[in-house]
């Protein structure tokens, strides 16, 4: 269709456009409304559900064509609106208001409670509304309102690590080791975040370790900005990646999450990728018999050496 201008263009490309799901959940809305406002005029009508009045007349001529099976004049629904003013009848099966089901009150609820989460902790009016809603949908459909929806990683936890990753300044976390199941607590530096296998990773400068590392960020238990001793050169460019293959030989959830591996079976190989060859040896010797390090063929000497001087303490005891 041409235009003659742009105003005619933006004229018609501005008139309000129903989508069907919000139409036919407005007819739906529509009935019990009037069922309790009879002889409200069609443009405050309008208005209460925020569209035009042509929209609105089209609305209610729909209605009118609707009521139970056999749709002759007994069974439709009686509307009139032709003076500027809206009156029904014989709608009584559609009289009550809409309700919404027990999974959507579910879905409800968690959604309250990542709300509920997110917010600061000083905006206890806010907190109140939330607490309100929950107690009013639990209360009615009769579902728990003590529903958890906890994100992975805390809301607070991923305020820290974004302003970090801004200001390129340090972070003091305590993070929980999974292959030494303890929590420690580190100052690093942030230098990216990526996601791999379904989970998302901090590659950081470690001062602890005094090399690179990678957290995963849902072991970030706590967080909080912190001074840094001092610029790291070449912080971008440091430690590249090494390229390293294993076998797993058992299959347990620690091999799988130590080296986030998906749908992992016995005798299968796997190349990955690491920052600090360090953590490989160390991941491949807490796996223990679940692993056998492949390639590359120093770092599989060094692990030898490792496992080597271990067991001579060992016998040595």
């Amino acid at each position: 269709m041409l235009y003659d201008n742009y105003d005619n263009w933006l004229q018609t490309m501005s008139k309000e456009i129903s989508a069907p799901l919000v139409r036919t959940a407005r007819l739906l809305d529509l009935v019990p409304f009037l069922n309790t406002h009879q002889g409200i005029s069609l443009k405050e009508l309008a208005q209460h559900f925020e569209v035009s009045t042509s929209q609105m007349s089209a609305d209610l001529t729909t209605l009118w064509m609707c009521g139970l099976p056999g749709y002759t004049p007994l069974e439709l629904m009686d509307l009139e609106f032709d003076s500027g003013y809206v009156t029904i009848r014989n709608a009584e099966t559609l009289s009550k208001p809409r309700s919404i089901t027990f999974q959507e009150a579910v879905a409800l609820l968690l959604g309250l409670d990542l709300v509920d989460s997110a917010l600061p902790t000083e905006r206890e009016d806010l907190k109140k509304i939330v607490d309100s809603l929950r107690e009013r949908i639990g209360g009615k459909l009769g579902v728990p309102i003590h529903m958890k929806a906890s994100p992975s990683i805390s809301t607070p936890v991923s305020i820290a690590i974004d302003k970090a990753l801004a200001d390129r300044g340090g972070l003091l976390i305590d993070y929980h080791s999974l292959y030494k199941d303890t929590l420690t607590s580190r100052l690093i530096m942030p230098n990216e975040i990526y996601e791999t296998n379904g989970n998302q990773y901090l590659r950081a400068y470690c001062f602890t370790a005094k090399d690179f590392r990678e957290f995963r960020l849902d072991r970030i238990k706590q967080a909080k900005t912190s001074d840094v001793p001092g610029a790291i050169e070449n912080f971008g460019t440091a430690n590249e990646k090494v390229h390293f293959e294993i076998t797993t030989k058992v299959v347990s959830r620690d091999t799988a999450e130590r080296f986030a591996l998906e749908n992992m079976g016995e005798q299968e190989n796997f190349s990955l990728t690491s920052y600090s060859a360090q953590w490989i040896e160390r991941s491949v010797l807490a796996s223990g018999e679940g692993v056998v390090l492949t390639a590359p063929k120093i770092l599989r000497l060094q692990v030898l050496a490792t496992a080597q001087a271990l067991l001579s303490r060992y016998n040595e005891g």
